[in-house]
């Protein structure tokens, strides 16, 4: 493929936000939730313009994924109300249906709790050219099944180790991985929570156990930073945006999954051959101006860096 722009060059116009200076990556030197700032915020006609080329810059991600026959995960974990489905909306409406598997992830059923917890996971993997986004992930095992008991703690003390040898895993095997935290605070969360009660289109996502969920918080604080600090790494940094402003957070997730997935990757889409062209060509017709010539200069390219790999390799 022609060399084009980067999926790590994620400019989006004028006035855009120092988005490391607002939300946390995790570091080697340790990771706390207070570290997240709560006044994250964009104004709602920069938001648009913002999101618009993000969502942009995603179609062309996605692209250069099918061409390359890529695979990418994207995990979404936070608070209840973080706004994980809002997110997820915005990425996903703007992508090839038949490219990206969206797998919503509640309580396994009773098959899968007689398998080992990782294997639902092995079996949503997206294949080549594919992006799989999980909403909720096999972080549940020390998260939520630490918190609420459906995990000892033998089981999940051990996870952590399990879940990095996993990541790893998939790294090896060529999947690019992006992981997403989405943070609140409680007072944040209970506005949403009323906010859905008075919604009739929301209220079905606001149930008995997420009110009681509320009184665990300082032992779900616990869990959370304790996942961030021993599963995270170099290459698979949890990212922990903050949630309390939607908009910020869904342009700062966007922005990240751009980044991460994209990372050397070219967005420019490929040009056809010259001799799909010249079939193209006496098939239908005419072909747009210049397109020959450019589909010319571009295999011409190749050829010259393949050569010139070749005598590389002969030296």
């Amino acid at each position: 493929m022609a060399s084009g722009k980067s999926g790590s060059d994620t400019d989006t116009g004028k006035d855009a936000p120092n988005w490391r200076d607002l939300f946390a990556v995790w570091q080697t030197n340790g990771f706390a939730l207070a570290d997240i700032p709560a006044d994250a915020d964009i104004d709602g006609e920069a938001y648009e313009e913002h999101l618009i080329a993000l969502q942009d810059r995603i179609r062309e991600l996605q692209l250069a994924f099918l061409y390359n026959r890529l695979k990418g995960v994207i995990i979404f974990e936070g608070w209840d109300a973080a706004g994980k489905g809002g997110i997820i909306r915005r990425l996903s409406s703007v992508m090839d249906p038949r490219a990206v598997r969206v797998w919503p992830i509640s309580a396994p059923d009773a098959r899968e709790r007689e398998e080992h917890y990782l294997q639902r996971f092995w079996r949503r993997l997206p294949a080549n050219g594919e992006l799989g986004v999980f909403d909720r992930s096999w972080y549940g095992r020390v998260l939520v099944e630490r918190v609420e008991g459906f995990a000892d703690r033998e089981a999940w003390s051990r996870a952590y180790d399990e879940i990095n040898s996993f990541e790893r895993a998939l790294a090896a095997d060529g999947f690019r991985l992006v992981k997403i935290f989405l943070h609140i605070s409680p007072e944040v969360q209970a506005k949403r929570f009323l906010e859905r009660l008075d919604n009739p289109l929301k209220r079905w996502k606001l149930t008995p156990d997420d009110l009681r969920n509320r009184d665990k918080w300082g032992a779900y604080e616990d869990a959370i930073e304790e996942m961030v600090r021993r599963t995270s790494a170099p290459d698979a940094p949890w990212h922990v945006i903050p949630s309390h402003s939607k908009k910020f957070a869904r342009l700062a997730a966007l922005r990240t999954i751009i980044e991460t997935l994209g990372a050397g990757v070219s967005l420019e889409p490929p040009l056809p051959s010259p001799a799909f062209l010249d079939e193209a060509h006496a098939a239908l017709g005419a072909i747009p101006d210049g397109l020959m010539a450019k589909a010319k200069d571009a295999a011409a390219d190749d050829a010259a860096v393949a050569g010139a790999d070749s005598a590389g390799k002969k030296d």
